[in-house]
């Protein structure tokens, strides 16, 4: 297929047939359905230019080399700011440095099929001989800065699987121009965006089975990191088509050790030599350069077990301190607490279980008492090993729990077990481990999710939070301000502490909100819209585990549960709004109900709305009632007619008769 085709396939109706007359802001470049194609001859911004109609870009092909398969809103400016619609998730192959030397058609399509990758719409060779690789989108995708950066995860996934360039990712990066010459393959497959997320979810499953798998090469801590045998086959040197990635993974593993930029280029300046044949020093400062200014924080174990061919794995944490000098406790050791709380009321206990959360402390420090969300954990995990028996009576708050020991020897032998932990005298410095429960919270313990299908809303008043800064993080990112303390807290109450992850589940909160059309502003500033996204979060760390009991699941997963949480529980909220106007609405008099139509009209005129969708929906069910009584009110009239118009009938039968 030549250009034209190619181009009508990828673009579709975002460029224009032939230049038409247009009103000033269409050709200054704002429209909200077309979208500008940037073309460059050598990446450079001079012989850069944006181009909206196929016309011109079939001219402007035979003088130009690279293009955008993906379309901005602005002529002027190609950043990820700009970009309007995504239409192709695009890969590079390089061939350069020695890396994928050799490399055919047929093992980028074997490597392809390796990774269970859908059939890819176009692919297109390079002068070097590398590959460019294009999968066109069912449907084109909107871009924001949500998709966009979900996008450039999955755009690296791919590089990573099928020998691509991680570094050459994000949505507005120029191509090779395909033409019939170096257009080596082409199909009429189309990939849909959400087929990618789910793909991209199975790797990252994958990932999180193959640490175990990998367990034997285990390494604790960073500074062990360049000990460990894996990381010394490396630096033995490597062959040509691994030196970049070595580079790079190596710099990385310094960096992670703690030594400073400068340190580790020399030392791999050094490495370098070993290496047949060797980098340029140029390329070797850039490697140190991209490691140490990115926002990569440690190598990827999955780079160092392909470049080793040995079994490697890592964790950044340390052993626990004796459970006396930590703020930290085991959740064995909260086991211990609760079943000695139950025994000392004679092996068994009834009430709310917040008000027997609270009667719980540690062992080692009265003050510190159990945090509810832990409660409900060690319950469970009683429950499931058959010490506990649980009975709930009553719904809702007014229910009544009751706890009682049903197997006295597992019992003592958990309490056992948990008092030999607690005076283990280890003095290696603490950290967050997957055994560690914290005891204590920030602004306050999370809230709940409430029993029943419906939510039942606390009713007190959400207090702002006393948040860490980075100054008490040493490797995690800061904490967004822009996300409301109340929210923060329910994440950082459970051991997710990083910034980058929090303001991630926030906007998979906004998202979610947004496809109900309620803004981000309306969202923050509304409290039971904040006591929703905070029980999205407890319902997907039930589902999918937390940092603080150890059986996390992973970001995607984690992150994909908590949005289709949090749009049900909304859809639940929403639903019982509606349910609860009918029935107020129902007992109103008609002046009345026409006055709280004509109010709801003026809220929907107002210049900010938090919920335009409900107040139609009100207006609606306003309108179904006013019609119900209208036809209520003539059947009745009719009725009285029939009725009289039947006695008059009989009256006058009689009148006959007679």
């Amino acid at each position: 297929m030549n250009l034209a085709g190619i181009a009508v396939n990828i673009y579709r109706d975002q460029l224009t047939n032939k230049k038409k007359k247009q009103p000033e802001k269409q050709q200054t470049g704002y429209n909200n359905r077309l979208g500008w194609v940037f073309v460059s001859k050598d990446f450079t911004k001079e012989t850069t230019k944006a181009v909206r109609t196929y016309g011109s870009l079939f001219n402007v092909s035979k003088d130009y080399t690279y293009f955008t398969p993906n379309t901005f809103y602005r002529n002027d400016l190609r950043r990820l700011s700009t970009l309007r619609w995504i239409n192709a998730m695009s890969i590079d192959i390089d061939a350069k440095n020695g890396e994928n030397e050799g490399m055919t058609l047929s093992d980028v399509q074997e490597s392809i099929t390796q990774a269970g990758l859908p059939m890819p719409s176009l692919i297109v060779q390079t002068p070097s001989k590398g590959f460019h690789v294009h999968w066109f989108l069912e449907q084109p995708k909107r871009a924001s800065d949500k998709l966009n950066a979900h996008y450039s995860r999955i755009q690296t996934c791919i590089a990573e699987m099928i020998h691509g360039d991680v570094h050459a990712v994000g949505p507005e990066r120029l191509f090779r121009l395909p033409t019939d010459e170096n257009t080596v393959f082409h199909s009429q497959t189309r990939v849909s965006f959400d087929e990618l997320c789910e793909w991209f979810q199975l790797v990252q499953e994958q990932d999180q089975v193959d640490v175990h798998t990998y367990k034997k090469g285990f390494c604790k801590g960073y500074e062990s990191l360049l000990k460990h045998p894996a990381v010394q086959k490396i630096l033995e040197g490597v062959n040509k088509g691994q030196r970049d990635t070595a580079c790079y993974t190596l710099a990385l593993a310094y960096k992670a050790a703690g030594y400073d930029e400068k340190k580790a280029e020399q030392y791999l300046h050094n490495w370098n030599q070993k290496n047949v044949p060797q980098m340029r020093q140029i390329e070797v400062k850039r490697k140190v350069k991209s490691a140490y200014n990115g926002r990569f924080h440690a190598p990827s174990a999955k780079k160092i077990r392909e470049l080793s061919g040995m079994l490697f794995s890592y964790v950044i944490w340390e052993e626990a301190k004796p459970r006396v000098e930590r703020t930290y406790s085991h959740i064995e050791e909260w086991e211990g607490d609760v079943l000695a709380f139950i025994r000392a009321q004679g092996g068994q206990v009834s009430g709310a279980q917040r008000d027997l959360a609270e009667q719980i402390t540690s062992s080692v420090d009265a003050e510190k008492k159990i945090p509810y969300a832990t409660f409900k954990k060690v319950i469970a995990r009683l429950e499931e090993q058959e010490i506990l028996s649980k009975k709930v009576s009553g719904k809702g708050r007014g229910a009544s729990t009751e706890l009682t020991i049903i197997d006295e020897i597992k019992a003592r032998r958990t309490q056992s077990e948990a008092s030999k932990q607690e005076q283990d005298t280890g003095s290696k410095n603490n950290g967050l481990n997957s055994n560690t429960i914290k005891d204590t919270v920030v602004g306050g313990t999370a809230l709940p999710l409430s029993a029943g299908s419906r939510l039942a809303l606390p009713k007190e008043t959400l207090t702002p939070v006393s948040l860490p800064t980075s100054s008490t993080l040493s490797k995690p990112a800061p904490i967004p301000g822009n996300v409301p303390s109340a929210f923060v807290s329910a994440l950082y109450n459970r051991s997710f502490i990083d910034g980058h992850f929090i303001f991630r589940t926030w906007g998979k909160i906004q998202l979610a909100f947004k496809a109900y059309g309620i803004t981000y502003h309306s969202l923050a500033a509304t409290d039971d819209y904040i006591r929703l996204a905070v029980d999205a979060v407890a319902v997907t760390v039930e589902k999918k585990g937390s940092m603080i009991a150890g059986d996390f699941q992973g970001d995607e997963s984690f992150l994909k549960y908590l949005f289709g949480t949090m749009k049900g529980l909304f859809a639940n909220y929403r639903f019982d709004q509606i349910k609860q106007f009918v029935e107020e609405i129902e007992g109103l008099g008609d002046i009345t109900l026409s006055h709280v139509g004509m109010e709801l009209e003026d809220e929907l005129k107002a210049a900010r709305v938090v919920d335009r969708e409900l107040l139609e929906t009100k207006l609606a069910e306003i309108e179904r009632e006013q019609s119900a009584r209208q036809r209520r009110k003539h059947y009745h009239n009719y009725s009285a007619f029939d009725l009289n118009a039947s006695l008059n009938q009989f009256k006058l039968f009689m009148k006959t008769d007679d």
